[in-house]
C-alpha cells in the first residue's frame, strides 16, 4: 500500500487533483475510472519528494520568485479559487523547475489534508520558519491572501535591497578583478622577460630591483607550498567560523570595523524589526515571533542580544525594556518600540523603524563603496608603481653608465 498523488478531468473537462491510497499506480487509475474521471497522471508521493530532492542540483528558487508566486496566489485566492486550483494554475505558470516540483508537492499534501502551511513547513530550504509561520497564522485567521500578498512585499523589499548593496559593489569587484589580472601578467609574463635582460647585461642592480627578482624566483619555486598555506588558512578559516565561538568572534571584528560595522549593524536591526513586525502584524504571537527572530539574525553578537528577550518577556517585562541596557541596539530604535508597545502599535512601530533603516542601510552601502574605490586605486597604484620602478632604476643605471 502506497501513496499516490494524480491528476484528471471530471466528466466536464475540469482538471482536479488529489492523493490516494493505493496497491499500485493502477489500482489509482482504476478507482479513478470507475468514479468518472479521466486520469492524467499518477505518480508516487514518495518518489515525488525524491525527485524534488535531485532537482535540488538545479537554479533554486530567488528571493523574486517565491515574491512572484506570493503575489499570484494572493490575487488567486483573492477571487474567490480554491487553494488547491491556485496552487495548480501557479505551479503552471513559474519558470523555476524546483519550485514548480515544489509547488506540485504542496498541492498533492493540501489535497491530501494538510494545511499549506503544513505543506511549506516540509521544504524548510525553500520556505524559512518565518514564511511558515505567517501562513499559518494567515490560515487561522481566514486571512490567507492577505498575508500572502504581505509575504510577496516583504520579500520583494528584501530582494530590492540585496540588489542595491551588490550593484553598489559591483564596481569595486570588478575594479579589484581587472588589478588582480593586470598584476599578474606583469610578474609571469612581462617582468621576467625585462629580468633576463639585466642578467644578460651582468650589471649590479638596485636593491628594490633585487627584492623584486627575488621575489619572482621564489613563488616560482615554491608556488605549490604557497598555495597550499594559502589552502590551509582557508580551511582553518572555515572551520573556525563553524564554531560557535569563532563565529563570534568574527562577528564582532566585523561590528568594530569601521563604516563596514556600521553597515551590518543597521542591516540587522532593520532585519529585526521587519520580521518582528511583520509576524505580529499577521496575527503570531510575541513569543513566538521572537522565536522566529532570532533564527533570522545573522550576526552571532546580535543575535545573543535577542536570545535575552524571550526570557525577559515571560517574566513580564516588555521588549523595550529588554533592549534598554542593550550596547547594540541604538536608543532610538529602543525608544520607538517603547513607544509601540505603550500605544498598542508595536507592529506598524517595528515596521516603520524597519523602512528608516533599510534607507539608512543603502546610503551607508553608497558610503562603503565610494571609499573602496579611491583604496582600491590607491593599492594598484602601489603595486604597479612599486613594479615600474623596479624596473625603471636598473634601465637609467645603464644610461647613466653608457654617459
Amino acid at each position: 500500500m502506497g501513496t499516490f498523488s494524480y491528476r484528471a478531468k471530471d466528466r466536464k473537462g475540469a482538471p482536479i487533483e488529489g492523493v490516494m491510497d493505493a496497491e499500485s499506480p493502477s489500482a489509482v487509475t482504476s478507482r479513478l475510472q470507475t468514479m468518472g474521471y479521466f486520469p492524467l497522471s499518477v505518480q508516487e508521493v514518495g518518489r515525488r519528494r525524491r525527485e524534488i530532492s535531485a532537482l535540488g542540483a538545479l537554479r533554486r528558487p530567488r528571493v523574486g520568485d517565491l515574491a512572484s508566486m506570493y503575489r499570484q496566489m494572493s490575487d488567486l485566492l483573492g477571487s474567490g479559487i480554491t487553494l488547491v486550483r491556485a496552487l495548480t494554475t501557479v505551479a503552471e505558470q513559474t519558470p523555476n523547475e524546483q519550485l514548480r516540483a515544489i509547488l506540485e508537492q504542496i498541492n498533492a499534501d493540501v489535497s491530501g489534508g494538510d494545511s499549506m502551511a503544513q505543506a511549506m513547513a516540509k521544504h524548510p530550504k525553500v520556505f524559512p520558519r518565518l514564511q511558515c509561520s505567517m501562513v499559518r497564522a494567515g490560515e487561522a485567521g481566514g486571512m490567507l491572501p492577505n498575508v500572502l500578498e504581505r509575504l510577496a512585499d516583504f520579500a520583494e523589499q528584501e530582494e530590492e535591497l540585496r540588489s542595491k548593496i551588490w550593484s553598489a559593489m559591483a564596481y569595486p569587484l570588478v575594479m579589484m578583478a581587472a588589478g588582480a589580472v593586470a598584476i599578474v601578467v606583469l610578474i609571469t609574463v612581462v617582468i621576467p622577460r625585462i629580468i633576463k635582460i639585466f642578467e644578460d647585461i651582468d650589471q649590479a642592480l638596485p636593491g628594490i630591483t633585487v627584492f623584486l627578482i627575488w621575489v619572482i624566483d621564489t613563488v616560482q619555486a615554491y608556488w605549490w607550498a604557497i598555495l597550499g598555506v594559502i589552502a590551509v588558512l582557508v580551511v582553518g578559516f572555515w572551520n573556525l567560523v563553524r564554531t560557535d565561538e569563532g563565529r563570534l568572534l568574527v562577528d564582532r571584528f566585523l561590528l568594530r570595523t569601521p563604516v563596514l560595522g556600521t553597515v551590518i549593524l543597521k542591516r540587522e536591526v532593520a532585519k529585526f524589526a521587519r520580521t518582528l513586525g511583520a509576524l505580529i502584524k499577521n496575527g503570531v504571537t510575541i513569543l513566538s515571533a521572537l522565536e522566529i527572530v532570532i533564527d533570522v539574525m545573522s550576526n552571532q553578537v546580535i543575535r545573543r542580544e535577542v536570545e535575552q528577550i524571550p526570557l525577559d518577556v515571560t517574566q513580564g517585562e516588555g521588549i523595550s525594556r529588554t533592549l534598554q541596557g542593550s550596547k547594540i541596539f541604538p536608543p532610538v530604535v529602543v525608544n520607538m518600540i517603547a513607544v509601540g508597545e505603550e500605544t498598542g502599535h508595536l507592529d506598524d512601530a517595528l515596521l516603520r523603524i524597519a523602512d528608516s533603516y533599510e534607507r539608512q542601510v543603502d546610503r551607508s552601502v553608497k558610503t562603503l563603496t565610494s571609499l573602496i574605490e579611491p583604496l582600491i586605486i590607491v593599492a594598484m597604484a602601489v603595486v604597479v608603481g612599486f613594479l615600474v620602478i623596479a624596473m625603471l632604476l636598473p634601465i637609467f643605471s645603464i644610461d647613466v653608465a653608457g654617459a
